[in-house]
């Protein structure tokens, strides 16, 4: 075993739903991984229908087709794209292309766990920076840094906690941080935030060179069970990108139907609305039951249950509700719930409601 991994606890999933229906005998609404429960788009689901015949040969190693309808997306050239197996993957491929062992890298906290298991098998010491207000104040982060800094992983908006830091919070940011430390920036819920002043990455790219967006398939697309993501950038740090990534790494359903959902901007941007409108009733609904609420800007809310958190997870599940827990993120009085259909939203209001 390596020495860099003694330490990691490997990732647990949690009991299949499909399980836990069978258990309790009874449906069960998932709103515990932040998937959009309004499906694929129906030019999607059209081609997974008929795309029997896909099965044979490789995928296309390159993700040509892909990397192609991205770069139109993006308004930028296809060396600015590489293509993962989920941006899970793009994390892994950042810590072997860039992190020699003892490197110096810096996550604010607390935040999607991926970034520091990447960092840790890469052999690297993480930085962590606590952020007790649970919003990412950049101006301290940014102080923190040093010369041997090599790598500063931020997700916004957040997860778990659906906050975000501003266009100007992340300019003046970038303005202080060393052109040759590397900056990861993940905008896996950037299609939900709909503050004027949420940055514009594309904007961000262009001026800084030391920048790599991070963006998944997973979320507004519906498209988590086919595992597909990717990373934009500078076509230097893409190039040595990769030069890890291994070969046929995307499937090819899944790089089609990402052609198909990037084509689709009317079913996204209707999914989009309909999230902020359940987002925003039920975060008027929680806070009329006098909890604490995070203003959030992901497809998700973080709510304050204090000292009862962990009961009303497992009271919820019994009445066929599955919420997240955020002990893991050592957040242990805090729920993190996924928005989906109001028929969904009004189910978990009721139950909580009785719950408490």
């Amino acid at each position: 075993m390596r020495e860099s991994i003694k330490n990691i606890i490997p990732y647990s999933p949690g009991t299949p739903v499909s399980e836990l229906e069978i258990q309790l005998g009874k449906p069960i609404v998932k709103l515990f991984a932040n998937e959009s429960l309004w499906g694929p788009a129906p030019t999607v689901l059209n081609y997974l229908k008929n795309c029997t015949n896909e099965f044979l040969f490789y995928p296309d190693g390159g993700a040509g087709q892909l990397k192609k309808s991205l770069a139109e997306y993006w308004h930028l050239n296809i060396d600015n794209f590489c293509v993962g197996n989920g941006t899970d993957e793009i994390i892994f491929m950042l810590a072997n292309a860039f992190l020699n062992p003892n490197d110096e890298i810096v996550i604010p906290t607390p935040t999607f766990s991926e970034y520091a298991t990447a960092v840790q098998v890469a052999g690297g010491k993480i930085n962590y920076i606590p952020q007790p207000y649970l919003s990412f104040n950049l101006k301290e982060i940014a102080n923190s840094i040093h010369e041997n800094t090599k790598m500063i992983f931020l997700c916004n908006p957040n997860n778990p906690t659906g906050t975000f830091f501003t266009s100007q919070d992340i300019s003046d940011f970038l303005l202080k941080i060393p052109a040759d430390t590397l900056v990861v920036l993940d905008e896996a819920y950037c299609h939900y935030a709909n503050s004027p002043m949420f940055p514009s990455a594309g904007t961000l790219l262009k001026q800084f060179k030391n920048l790599i967006v991070l963006r998944t398939f997973s979320k507004v697309y519906s498209l988590a069970a086919l595992r597909i993501g990717y990373a934009v950038a500078d076509a230097a740090l893409i190039l040595n990108l990769e030069k890890v990534r291994q070969p046929f790494n995307a499937n090819t359903i899944a790089q089609k139907a990402a052609v198909f959902a990037l084509m689709d901007e009317q079913y996204k941007d209707k999914v989009v609305r309909e999230t902020i409108a359940e987002r925003t009733w039920l975060t008027e609904q929680l806070l009329e039951l006098d909890l604490n609420v995070l203003p959030s800007q992901a497809n998700f809310i973080l709510v304050q249950i204090e000292a009862k958190a962990s009961m009303v997870t497992e009271k919820l599940l019994q009445d066929g509700i599955l919420v997240r827990h955020t002990g893991s993120f050592n957040l242990p009085d805090w729920l993190r719930i996924t928005i989906g259909p109001h028929p969904f939203m009004e189910q978990l209001v009721a139950s909580l409601k009785n719950i408490l």
